[in-house]
Order: structure tokens, then sequence, then C-alpha cells
């Protein structure tokens, strides 16, 4: 016993030294030029598919829009998936705002709100996103990839006030994860599918372009 004794204080001391190392490691790491955090990652792959992509369908979300099967074309546009999950409405924001600085993307669907749950703010950071998507495009679609009856009604109040086309796919529990947020390839087969419809409805909207001559 008076061994151990002896020996404890050693034992706290390298416990203590080694968690030191660790800790200073996980540090450098994350100061480390090659270490990234994901939605750096993210906001570089979009750039890039945006740099690419000639009046592009913009699909900006969170991560159920990052692992949707969404279509590399709809409607005579390249469709560019702008997910990143984790993201928030005020985070959708800042990254639309960044994104488009340059370039005017010719549809912007907006499918925000699930990492925003139980945020009694959800409906004014949304009105705030939409403002800012109207400034970037001129035509906006606003879908629900919440299952959340308090987020969607928030949601759909502030679409409803920026006269904003809005739709709620209806997605049968059995067809989502145990968590109740991320979708299986079920929910997809719904979702996805909603919002190539509600960006042709949204088109369908506008004057046909006649030629010149007939539109004297």
């Amino acid at each position: 016993m008076k061994r151990f004794n002896k020996v404890l204080p050693w034992i706290v001391a390298l416990g203590c030294f080694v968690a030191f190392v660790a800790s200073f490691s996980e540090v450098r790491r994350l100061r480390h030029p090659l270490y990234h955090r994901h939605a750096d990652v993210r906001e570089f792959m979009i750039r890039a598919a945006l740099a690419e992509a000639e009046q592009p369908i913009v699909v900006l979300g969170d991560s159920t829009t990052e692992m949707a099967p969404l279509p590399r074309e709809l409607c005579g546009h390249p469709v560019v998936n702008a997910g990143v999950g984790g993201m928030s409405i005020s985070e959708g924001s800042q990254l639309a705002a960044r994104l488009f600085d340059r370039r005017q993307p010719f549809l912007i669907v907006s499918a925000l709100g699930a990492n925003d749950i139980g945020s009694a703010s959800a409906g004014r950071n949304y009105s705030e996103l939409l403002k800012t998507l109207i400034s970037l495009s001129p035509r906006v679609v606003s879908v629900s990839d919440v299952t959340d009856d308090a987020t969607n009604a928030q949601i759909r109040a502030a679409a409803s006030t920026a006269e904003i086309p809005y739709i709620e796919p209806q997605l049968p529990p059995s067809s989502m994860m145990k968590d109740g947020i991320h979708f299986t390839g079920a929910a997809y087969r719904i979702w996805v599918p909603a919002i190539e419809e509600a960006i042709r409805a949204r088109l369908s909207r506008e004057p046909l372009s006649l030629p010149l001559d007939l539109a004297r």
C-alpha cells in the first residue's frame, strides 16, 4: 500500500502530461492550414460548382439538401446543391450573401429550418433570409425540410409575408430516420420531386418570350 501511495503521484502526473500533449496536438491540428471545417469545405465546393454553372438553379439548405439526390439539370438550367450540414437559417443568409456577390442565380430554392427547431426566432430569421435571397435572384422558392409543426408554421408565415411560393411535402413518419429529422431514401423520393414540381410551377407563372416581330 505504501509503495502504491508513492507511485500514485507519478501516475497522476503522467496522466496530466498525456492529456496536455493530446490537447496541444489538437490545437495544433485545428490551426494547421490543412485542417478545414466541414462548412468551409462545402463552401469551397459550392463556389467551384457555381463557377462552372451558367444561370443555375441553386438549392440552399442544410444536411437534408447536402445529401439529397438532386437532378443535375432542370428546366434547361444546371442545378447546384448548396447544402451544408448543420447550417442554420441565419447562417444560410450569410452564406448566400457571400456566394452570390458577383453572379445572379436563375432561381434559388430555400430549404432551411431543420437546425432551428425549437427556436422562437426561426420565423424572424427566415424573413431575413428571404429578404437576402430576393435581393440576389428574381426567383425564390421556399420548401420545408422540417417535420416540426411549430417551426413549419413560422417558416410558412414568413414565406407568405414575403409572397414567396412555399411547399411543405407531406412525409410519412415511416419515411424518416429514427431522429425524426433526417431523411431516408423513401422521404427523398417524395421531397425531391416536390421541389422539382415547385420550380416548374414557379417558372410557369412567367410570360413566354415572344419573337420580336410578334411582340409588337
